[in-house]
């Protein structure tokens, strides 16, 4: 038997945008997260690409409309119409990401404030099953439809 490859976490969350500055601007200054890279790679279809520190090494990866990288839609981001908030999340494989905060209610009015769009105001949720537990969480969409949910719960139990 070969012995196991280490997974090391997950290390980043890549989006398409359709305006690479404006998403720059809300997740640095509306969320909080810092500029750490900018590159490009116009043989692997990326034009401009954003690292935005999420702390603890991880990244949230932002590419402008023009890229088409690796797994993204081949689709032109710069094209008219737009499709909707709802037509993009229902589309996606990804459900959505989650910023987590001791407080939802003040990163999801921060969001709104900065421009997201409220999807699920912030709430409180009694979980049930083997390992119930209290959640407080809210969903807004980010500025490319992205959804982005706030949530404070307790550290998981290790096995």
């Amino acid at each position: 038997m070969t012995a196991p490859v280490p997974n090391l976490g997950l290390d980043h969350i890549a989006l398409r945008t359709y305006d690479i500055d404006a998403s720059v601007r809300f997740y640095t200054e509306a969320l909080g997260f810092r500029f750490a890279h900018e590159w490009s790679a116009p043989e692997a279809g990326v034009n401009r690409c954003l690292f935005l520190d999420a702390g603890d090494d991880r990244v949230i990866e932002l590419f402008d409309a023009a890229s088409t990288p690796p797994g993204g839609s081949a689709r032109n981001f710069d094209a008219e119409p737009r499709p909707s908030d709802e037509e993009r999340a229902r589309a996606a494989t990804l459900v959505h990401f989650a910023i987590r905060t001791e407080e939802p209610a003040a990163l999801f009015q921060r969001a709104v404030a900065a421009g997201a769009r409220p999807l699920m105001a912030p709430a409180r949720i009694e979980t049930k099953g083997v390992t119930a537990m209290t959640l407080e969480v809210g969903f807004v969409y980010g500025p490319n439809g992205e959804v982005i949910e706030f949530i404070k719960r307790p550290r998981l139990q290790q096995s």
